[in-house]
């Protein structure tokens, strides 16, 4: 067994925990290390492990356990040989009551320009982040990274037979290769194979999901860049319990919906898959999907964007798709609106979870505009049950992975940024029950919108969507004196407009009531 090297330091500065049910919990930046919590795993207690990663290759990530509350118990940061680890999965312990497995690659360097990138160890801890043992697999002197800096990790599941599956794109001392590999939990490969087939030079990994539960098969969603018209975007490979890779069919162009209904808001439309998407487990015949889209309207030649969420088979014959964020926010951005960055989608028996991130072009965390999470839960047919907005406060969200918890509400881990002020950066962590809700009492008001409120600024019009499981009873636009100056009126049920056209440019508060008593406040600049 490897020596371990181990800090272990109970977090006290530097932690915002807001205790209720629900809960969001802040944790600041260490220095000059800047983390984002993304992997997560439940206990049986309902309380949580997640990991933090730090921004770049060459630094340490750390575990946190929380509360179900929401209260900090514990962090863990070390490192194994003097290599800093970097978390790949979290998950329970199949035999083990209280204990758990962490999957992560090993690090040495102190730079991304001389790290060495290739190990990978098994970590089982248990319910007191304690390091019971872990095993470490070395792939040997020809490999150099597990992963290619800045553009895509290596990706991990756990098959029926508590093997970890690895998929990673991999740069060699004799080119670049994707390598899949089976480990047993004791650290010894069951399987491995190098694929030099996929074009790996100039490509990125994008997803890596359970395709059939029972053949222990899987789907790869891989990003191509080609110099060959037509060819780039992002193509579907499956990846069978032997470790052989097949590429099906490209998915970006494929014709996710067509409407010709003149009834329907773009009728005689066709929208289409656009890149950089994640897949999900929906049964042993069909696999979820979400990304970003574009559409053509056939009738005047128009094309906007779009974002969906598609049920599709293996064939890529498309089942179901729910458009949401149609040219709604941006109309001239058509990549200001992402999926969560690692896992956009999780699935339960009974419901389907899905996150999206309003007011950013890509996951790069370089600058910190306002942001608005967006988190959508539907029923098994795709049939929208409530949608709700976090964060409409001028700070800076985005949302790596969301998680199905056992009391049928989610969690979200992600990156924080205040708006005003020293720009410090926190790892965001934030659980709601099963209606999106933080219960607070009556005198309180939730941080979850069941509305999207925009644009903001605006100059002549302010649009309110509404959620289908709520009912508005009034808008009003009030100025900061408190005198009413506008009222809001009803476009369909689910939506309503305000004009603000012959409004003073400033600063204003709309407020919106709920036929159930909930109320809510929203600041908005006329420009």
């Amino acid at each position: 067994m490897k020596k371990l090297l181990i800090l272990l330091t109970l977090l006290s500065g530097g932690i915002l925990c807001f205790s209720q049910n629900y809960f969001e919990c802040l944790i600041l930046q260490e220095g000059e290390v800047v983390r984002e919590a993304r992997h997560v795993v439940e206990t049986p207690h309902h309380g949580f492990i997640i990991s933090c990663d730090s921004r770049y290759i060459y630094q340490n990530d750390m575990l946190v356990s929380i509360s179900p509350d929401g209260e900090i118990v514990k962090s863990l940061e070390f490192q194994i040989d003097g290599k800093s680890i970097k978390y790949g999965g979290l998950f329970r312990h199949s035999d083990n009551e209280g204990e758990y497995l962490a999957i992560a690659t090993l690090v040495s360097g102190s730079s991304t320009s001389d790290y060495i990138q290739k190990e990978v160890a098994i970590i089982h801890l248990d319910n007191e982040l304690n390091v019971l043992n872990q095993n470490v697999y070395d792939f040997g002197d020809d490999f150099i990274h597990l992963e290619k800096p800045t553009q895509d990790r290596p990706r991990f599941l756990m098959d029926n037979d508590n093997n970890f599956i690895m998929v990673s794109h991999c740069l060699k001392t004799e080119g670049f290769c994707y390598l899949f590999a089976k480990f047993g939990l004791d650290g010894a490969i069951v399987g491995m194979k190098e694929d030099h087939s996929m074009n790996a030079s100039f490509d990125m990994l994008m997803d890596f999901f359970v395709r059939d539960k029972t053949r222990n098969d899987y789907g790869i969603i891989k990003y191509w860049q080609d110099t060959v018209p037509g060819n780039g975007g992002d193509w579907y490979y499956r990846l069978d319990s032997t470790l052989i890779c097949t590429k099906v069919n490209k998915l970006s162009g494929l014709d996710i919906k067509i409407v010709q209904d003149p009834n329907q808001p773009y009728p005689d439309t066709t929208f289409s898959y656009r890149v950089f998407g994640h897949g999900e487990y929906y049964n042993d015949s069909l696999f979820l999907i979400t990304s970003g889209g574009y559409f053509l309207k056939h009738l005047g030649g128009s094309v906007g964007y779009c974002h969906f969420t598609t049920l599709i088979d293996d064939s890529l014959n498309v089942i179901e798709t729910k458009l949401w964020d149609v040219n709604r926010q941006f109309p001239n951005d058509k990549t200001s609106t992402v999926n969560a960055e690692t896992k956009a989608l999780c699935i339960t028996d009974s419901a389907i979870f899905h996150c999206g991130i309003m007011g950013i072009k890509e996951h790069t965390h370089y600058v910190f505009p306002p942001t608005t999470v967006t988190v959508s839960k539907f029923d098994k047919e795709l049939n929208l049950i409530w949608r709700r907005h976090y964060g409409n406060n001028g700070d800076f969200y985005d949302i790596n992975t969301i998680q199905a918890t056992e009391d049928g509400g989610c969690i979200l881990t992600g990156i924080y940024v205040k708006s005003s002020g020293v720009q410090e950066v926190y790892s965001y962590i934030l659980k709601v029950d099963e209606n999106g809700y933080d219960n607070v009492s009556e005198n309180e008001e939730s941080i979850a919108k069941p509305y999207l409120c925009y644009p903001n600024p605006a100059k002549d019009i302010i649009y309110i969507e509404f959620s289908p499981d709520v009912n508005c009873q009034s808008v009003e636009i009030y100025d900061m004196d408190g005198r009413i100056v506008e009222t809001g009126h009803g476009a369909s049920p689910q939506s309503s407009t305000i004009s603000i056209a012959n409004l003073t440019p400033g600063l204003y508060l709309i407020k919106v009531r709920m036929s159930d008593g909930k109320e809510f406040t929203e600041r908005i600049v006329k420009e």
